[in-house]
């Protein structure tokens, strides 16, 4: 069992963004020593890190395969980031086109309750999430959830979502099965301005499970792909969204590229 978190703010370091200089960036963890993902490791695989909320619920642990992944901590009755999870913000250099891929694990006995977040690209880095809707169209973000018993959903937050919380895409059904890796990629395409034309597809474990080409994601031409926004929690904001026991998820082999990732 890990402390609480702690909450490390790198903005005074690193003020750039992360500008892809061979196309894509990749991280899989295994330069990282096991055992607490320190603060030295975390800055070595991000580069420009804006900000991390990693500390004491984040270890780097061997995987099946012998590598590394990144193992994350949700504790009993933890609901949202500061309670259980973690997250960061990665800025990006500013994109119309993006791809993100990861993998995904569920220890065999994680309580997904009634819901958590996953990682995903966004615009506005993570100003627009939790009840913050882009009414102008200045921003969105396109994080995953998980629902009830596993199922994967893209938790959308957007200029035409319905509500004050974001709109839940489908992936076809799917659900996560506990301890089993589950790949996850990301396609989104930023519409032209004044259309409804802007792309969000997800495939996952080689599968496509969604194809959305008529999106609204901007109003303004800044609102394009700025930031990776890794965040990972139960919630909700309810405590029926907690974990009823200490639960636990890995991550590993993050890839955010300018190229296709999917044939």
């Amino acid at each position: 069992m890990f402390p609480p978190k702690l909450i490390v703010s790198f903005s005074a370091v690193f003020t750039s963004f992360y500008t892809f200089s061979e196309s894509k960036l990749e991280v899989n963890f295994n330069n990282s020593p096991i055992g607490p993902y320190q603060k030295s490791s975390i800055v070595s695989d991000w580069p420009q890190l804006k900000w991390q909320a990693l500390s004491q619920r984040a270890e780097i642990v061997p995987n099946d395969s012998n590598d590394h992944s990144l193992k994350i901590y949700y504790p009993k009755g933890a609901v949202g980031p500061s309670q259980g999870g973690g997250q960061f913000l990665l800025p990006l250099q500013p994109a119309t086109d993006l791809w993100l891929s990861y993998q995904v694990k569920f220890d065999p006995n994680f309580d997904f309750r009634l819901g958590g977040k996953l990682p995903g690209l966004t615009s506005g880095g993570s100003k627009y999430t939790g009840g913050n809707k882009p009414t102008k169209g200045e921003g969105w973000s396109a994080r995953y959830m998980w629902r009830e018993d596993g199922e994967a959903i893209i938790y959308l937050y957007y200029m035409d979502m319905k509500g004050k919380w974001g709109d839940d895409l489908t992936l076809a059904g799917f659900h996560f099965q506990p301890n089993e890796w589950h790949t996850l990629v990301q396609h989104i395409r930023i519409n032209d301005m004044q259309q409804s034309n802007g792309v969000l597809e997800v495939w996952i474990d080689g599968d496509k499970k969604l194809s959305k080409t008529d999106l609204k994601f901007r109003a303004q031409e800044t609102a394009i792909i700025d930031s990776f926004y890794f965040s990972t929690f139960h919630g909700g904001n309810t405590k029926d969204w907690a974990p009823k026991h200490d639960s636990y998820a890995y991550f590993d082999n993050f890839i955010i590229s300018k190229t296709a990732l999917v044939e």
